[in-house]
């Protein structure tokens, strides 16, 4: 079963890091909706850039990234990019 789903880009703050990436979010959801289901302990995060905190130097760039979301001090969306 396909579900429709909406991709936005985001941008993740945790201690040592900062991730941009892709996170792709039921179509009509919401991000706050989406961080606050108790069974998703995990964000999966497409096309991730991963920058290391102070110098903003790319450390990594991979195509999947699972970020658990204890870690996470702050996120914003970045931008919608397709639904």
């Amino acid at each position: 079963m396909k579900v429709d789903q909406t991709i936005v880009e985001v941008v993740i703050f945790m201690q040592n890091s900062r991730v941009e990436g892709q996170l792709h979010l039921p179509s009509g959801g919401r991000l706050t909706d989406y961080l606050a289901l108790a069974e998703r302990k995990f964000l999966p995060v497409t096309d991730a850039r991963i920058f290391g905190l102070p110098d903003n130097e790319l450390r990594y760039n991979v195509p999947f990234l699972s970020i658990n979301k204890d870690f996470i001090l702050y996120i914003f969306l970045k931008g919608q990019i397709k639904d």
